[in-house]
């Protein structure tokens, strides 16, 4: 009975023309958690090692934020924008999947380029991905690039 007491509005918001559309989560409170799942720093010192060492399990929380209807409604389009000189080499926000992997040159002659990797799944109320990162070594040294593994 409950069952058919809630699926009664949705499906009278469908034949009036006022369904959510499939593509966008929906306006409310949001809390966003991010947790290190590795980081990679070549050519850190042991005192870096020591602070990497830290960050890799720790999860960040910062208060939750409201995110107003119309916000909403433009969230997976602006997950979409790559700055303007990255390439996009695969991208899907549709069907609940979530998933851009772009690269960007480097910022200054000489620096290393950085390619960023967001895969995961969306619904109206959650969403959940892998970021995986590859940039220029923050040590200053000429060593390999920097990789981070976050879960959002």
């Amino acid at each position: 009975m409950k069952r058919v007491l809630f699926l009664t509005p949705l499906a009278l918001a469908a034949v009036a023309g006022c369904a959510p559309a499939p593509n966008q989560i929906q306006g409310g409170q949001w809390e966003v958690v991010t947790e290190v799942l590795s980081l990679d720093v070549p050519g850190a010192t042991p005192e870096q090692q020591r602070q990497i060492r830290q960050q890799i399990g720790t999860r960040q929380s910062p208060p939750p934020q409201c995110i107003s209807d119309t916000e909403a409604r433009t969230f997976v389009e602006n997950l979409r924008r790559a700055p303007p000189t990255c390439r996009v080499t695969d991208e899907k926000y549709a069907d609940g999947v979530m998933r851009t992997h772009l690269s960007c040159p480097g910022q200054a002659p000489g620096q290393p380029s950085a390619s960023l990797a967001l895969d995961g799944t969306f619904t109206r109320t959650t969403f959940n991905g892998t970021i995986t990162e590859e940039g220029p070594n923050p040590t200053g040294t000429n060593q390999s690039p920097m990789r981070r593994t976050q879960r959002i």
